[in-house]
């Protein structure tokens, strides 16, 4: 198995580092606001296609290579790990795929597939074997997969998904593809600041977050908001419509927060509150 990793943004060792887009815009994007995600994708895309391994360029931003006959094609599948609850990550796989689409039937070659990566554990190890990851090979076949995540900090979750893919025999070519890719050294000094911010929004901007024109619910709303102090939640679930409540309770016990300690009384009180909309 050969395996790329490709960048939109390069964060390098340096004395001063800025993110590459406005930190305000990529917590929106991390909350749900799709039309960030459109754009984060879709500049993804246009760099992939014009500078990605198999597509504009002999070589990709980065790359780590083990033994293998594979090589880069154009027959794709774009991969994101996933739960219950789609990610951002989903969302920003929904714009790259449609960007990159249009380029791939330009020369008639397939649409690329969506498949999703799955975390194993504990029982279900003993079903699917001692890989932390599942994928469908049947679906996969031999096309080369593209992995899509938001920030690349280190190299241990591509060292697990490859294993993973090792023990399943899966022997396409792989590419890691990040909206950002780090220096190792930078991470905790320079990437903390930034993402305790990120994950820190007041209740109020979540709010407008929501009620933006282009949201879509996905995993990091939904704890965050569940995660809220009681009185503050109840205040915030009182103020949304009906549609959003039982959205967010269907994403929070499909998602298991309602057998989570930190977030049990938030979910206990969504659901009277949505019993007793309904009973209305």
């Amino acid at each position: 198995m050969v395996q790329d990793v490709f960048s939109l943004h390069e964060v390098a060792q340096a004395d001063s580092i800025t993110f590459p887009f406005p930190v305000k815009d990529y917590q929106r994007y991390v909350f749900g606001d799709d039309k960030l995600a459109h754009r984060f994708g879709t500049d993804l895309a246009k760099s992939f296609i014009a500078h990605g391994p198999g597509f504009g360029a002999t070589q990709p931003a980065q790359s780590t290579t083990t033994t293998s006959n594979q090589r880069p094609t154009d027959d794709v599948a774009v991969a994101v790990l996933s739960g219950y609850v789609p990610t951002a990550t989903h969302s920003l796989r929904n714009h790259f795929v449609a960007y990159l689409n249009r380029h791939l039937i330009s020369f008639n070659a397939r649409p690329a597939l969506k498949i999703d990566i799955y975390g194993v554990e504990g029982g279900l190890q003993a079903r699917h074997g001692p890989q932390a990851y599942h994928i469908d090979q049947g679906r996969l076949e031999s096309r080369t997969i593209i992995i899509l995540a938001d920030i690349r900090m280190s190299q241990d979750r591509e060292a697990r998904i490859n294993q993973s893919f090792r023990n399943l025999g899966i022997d396409n070519f792989v590419v890691f593809a990040y909206l950002v890719s780090v220096d190792g050294a930078l991470s905790s000094t320079i990437l903390s600041p930034i993402l305790s911010f990120v994950v820190s929004p007041s209740i109020k901007d979540v709010e407008s977050f929501a009620q933006a024109e282009r949201f879509t619910m996905n995993e990091g709303f939904v704890q965050f908001v569940l995660g809220r102090d009681y009185v503050e939640f109840c205040q915030f679930v009182r103020r949304q419509d009906d549609f959003f409540a039982r959205l967010l309770l269907d994403c929070a016990i499909g998602s298991g927060c309602n057998n989570n300690p930190l977030y049990e009384q938030n979910v206990k009180f969504l659901i009277w509150e949505v019993t007793a909309r309904e009973s209305m």
